[in-house]
C-alpha cells in the first residue's frame, strides 16, 4: 500500500545544499506520494522549451543535471519509466531517487547545452559521473603546474596536477611511448615524483637542506646527445641523489637533485610546451640528429631506439596539427534564435565561448558589440595556443555541436570576427 500523502514528506523547492562528500549522503528512494506530487507540478508548471534541470535527493543535494530543448516532454517522459517499473532504466532509477525537481529555461538549445555543461562541472553529480564513462580507455597528454613542470599521461580530464592537457587518445601505448620521446629530446622531467620535493638550486627559493655531492650534469648538444657521452660533464655540487637513471643517463636536467639550472629547465619547459602548442618541431629535429649520428657512430641499436622514438613523437605531432587545425576553424560569431523569436550572439574562439549577449536592435548596441568582438578576436589569444584544462570539456563539447549543427556565422560591422 502506498503511504498518505499526508504523512509523506512534500517535494522540496529549496536551494540544493552544497556538500562535496556523496560518500555519507543516503541516496534512498523518494516516496511514491512524493514523485506523484513531482509529476503533478511538472504536468502543471513547466514549459516546452529548451532549459536545464536538475533531480534533487532528500538532503537537497544534486543527483542528476540535464538539459532539453522541450523540457516539459523531457521531465514526464522520466514518470512514464517510473510508472512502466523499468526498474533498471536510467530514467526511472533517477527518478525514484528524486525528492524535488528544479528547472531553469535558456534561450536557447545551445544555451541549454552550455548550462548544462557547467552545473555538472560545479556540482559534480552522481549519476551524470557514474552514467557516461567512457567504457573505452582514452588518455591525455598534460603539462604539470608549480615551479617544475613536467609531462604525464593522465586518465582524467580533471587531473589536479595538470595545467595543460591534449587529447584525447585511445592508443595509451604509443601515447606513453611519446611523452617519453619528447622528455628525453627536450629534457625535461616526466617521473612521478612531487613537485613540493623539487627545485634548482638557483632556483628562488627557500634555503634547502642537505649535504652537498658531486654529479655530473647533462646538458643536451644540438645533435641531440649529451655532454657527458664519451668525454664526461661538467661537475657541479648538488643536494640530493638523483631519483631515477635518466639523469644519470643524461636524459634530463635533473630537478629532482638541485642542480643549478632553474634558467635551462624553464627554456626546455617552453620548448615542450610550443611543441604541443603546434609552434615548433625541434624534438623531431633534435631526435632525428642524435639518430642519424648514432648511425654514423655505428651505434646501431642506439639508432633503432632512437628511430621508435621518433615514430612516436611524429605521431604526437600529426595528432596534435589536427586537434589545432580544427580549434582554429571554431571561430566564429554565433547567432541562435530563441524560442521567443528573439536573437542571441555567442563569441566563440577557439571552441570555447568567450562571451554571448543579445542580439543588438539599436546603432549604441552595435557599437557595444563591435567593441567587444574586437576584445575577444583581436590580438593574441590570452589562453595562447593551449586549451586550458577547465575548457577542455567546453571545448569537446562545442566542437560535437558544431559537426553536427553549422554555426549561423554572423559577420559584425566595425570589428573583425573570425567569420
Amino acid at each position: 500500500m502506498s503511504p498518505s500523502p499526508r504523512r509523506s514528506r512534500p517535494p522540496q523547492l529549496r536551494a540544493p545544499v552544497a556538500s562535496d562528500d556523496l560518500r555519507h549522503v543516503a541516496y534512498g528512494p523518494a516516496p511514491v506520494a512524493v514523485r506523484r506530487q513531482l509529476r503533478a507540478r511538472v504536468a502543471a508548471e513547466a514549459e516546452n522549451r529548451p532549459g536545464v534541470y536538475r533531480m534533487l535527493g532528500a538532503t537537497g543535494l544534486v543527483l542528476y543535471v540535464g538539459k532539453s530543448s522541450r523540457l516539459r516532454t523531457r521531465l514526464l517522459s522520466y514518470f512514464q519509466s517510473a510508472r512502466k517499473r523499468r526498474r533498471r532504466d536510467r530514467q526511472s532509477r533517477i527518478v525514484r531517487m528524486a525528492h524535488a525537481i528544479e528547472w531553469e529555461y535558456c534561450h536557447d538549445e545551445f544555451a541549454a547545452l552550455l548550462r548544462e555543461l557547467r552545473l555538472i562541472k560545479q556540482h559534480r553529480p552522481r549519476f551524470n559521473i557514474a552514467m557516461n564513462v567512457d567504457e573505452i580507455r582514452r588518455g591525455w597528454l598534460g603539462l604539470t603546474s608549480g615551479p617544475v613542470p613536467g609531462l604525464r599521461l593522465v586518465l582524467r580530464s580533471d587531473d589536479p596536477e595538470a595545467a595543460v592537457l591534449y587529447g584525447p587518445f585511445r592508443r595509451l601505448s604509443m601515447l606513453g611511448d611519446a611523452m617519453r620521446a619528447l622528455a628525453e629530446a627536450t629534457g625535461i622531467r616526466d617521473c612521478d615524483l612531487s613537485t613540493g620535493g623539487l627545485a634548482f638550486a638557483d632556483a628562488p627559493a627557500k634555503r634547502r637542506r642537505g649535504t652537498a655531492r658531486v654529479v655530473p650534469v647533462p646538458t643536451m648538444t644540438a645533435a641531440g646527445g649529451t655532454l657527458g657521452e664519451g668525454g664526461g660533464a661538467p661537475l657541479v655540487p648538488s643536494p640530493r641523489s638523483p631519483g631515477c637513471l635518466r639523469y644519470e643517463l643524461g636524459g634530463c636536467l635533473g630537478p629532482c637533485v638541485g642542480a643549478p639550472l632553474a634558467a635551462a629547465y624553464a627554456e626546455r619547459v617552453q620548448e615542450a610546451r610550443d611543441f604541443l602548442a603546434g609552434r615548433t618541431r625541434r624534438p623531431i629535429e633534435t631526435l632525428r640528429g642524435a639518430m642519424l649520428a648514432a648511425a654514423e657512430a655505428w651505434h646501431f641499436e642506439r639508432a633503432g631506439s632512437l628511430k621508435t622514438k621518433l615514430e612516436a613523437l611524429e605521431w604526437l605531432a600529426e595528432r596534435l596539427a589536427r586537434f589545432h587545425a580544427g580549434a582554429d576553424r571554431l571561430s566564429f560569431v554565433h547567432r541562435a534564435r530563441g524560442h521567443d523569436g528573439s536573437e542571441r550572439l555567442y563569441l566563440v574562439r577557439r571552441g570555447t565561448v568567450r562571451a554571448e549577449r543579445p542580439a543588438p536592435t539599436t546603432s549604441t548596441e552595435e557599437r557595444e558589440l563591435a567593441a567587444l568582438v574586437q576584445r575577444v578576436y583581436e590580438g593574441p589569444d590570452p589562453s595562447g595556443a593551449d586549451i586550458p584544462t577547465h575548457d577542455l570539456e567546453e571545448f569537446y563539447l562545442v566542437a560535437s555541436w558544431f559537426r553536427k549543427h553549422p554555426p549561423q556565422r554572423v559577420r559584425v560591422a566595425g570589428a573583425r570576427a573570425g567569420s
